[in-house]
């Protein structure tokens, strides 16, 4: 079945690229010209939040839910992990290295914070349905861009009474 999905979940996302490149302030992850098939481990997205009215990744995530779209938040920066900021991998480092100073974990990296917590990520499962389904997911991001002034403003009051 792996040559069939694969396959399959190519397709879709090559759709899904056609769909979401039309709302304005998503990205989809570009394909390298020489890759012929993507395997889809996720389907990944940057949203850019002006154009969702300031929208948190977090409420933006939960807006996704909400429309039945599975989806998460990307993998944390490694350099923002507690292992790191603590020092506690120096336990698992030997000779030099477990006492040298390791300034690049200090570094900023704002690329990597922007792939982090302004990308989303579609499941692969998700792109194992059909055409419509694809059309579906367009259209909920759609529809959490139409109405996310008033999600910004619920996600606060929200925050405000807890």
């Amino acid at each position: 079945r792996l040559d069939e999905q694969t396959a399959h979940r190519h397709k879709n996302a090559r759709l899904l690229d056609r769909l979401l490149v039309e709302i304005q302030g998503i990205t989809p992850q570009r394909l390298a010209p020489p890759c012929t098939r993507n395997g889809q481990y996720a389907y990944i997205f940057h949203v850019d939040r002006k154009a969702f009215g300031g929208i948190s990744t977090e409420t933006f995530i939960a807006a996704m839910n909400a429309e039945g779209i599975p989806n998460q938040a990307s993998y944390p920066p490694l350099h923002d992990l507690e292992v790191f900021k603590t020092g506690e991998y120096r336990k698992k480092l030997t000779g030099r290295q477990a006492e040298e100073s390791h300034p690049f974990l200090k570094a900023d990296f704002p690329q990597t914070h922007r792939a982090a917590w302004e990308t989303v990520w579609i499941p692969q499962t998700a792109l194992l349905g059909d055409d419509e389904d694809m059309h579906e997911i367009a259209t909920a991001l759609k529809k959490i861009q139409n109405h996310a002034r008033e999600l910004v403003t619920s996600a606060v009051e929200v925050r405000e009474t807890a």
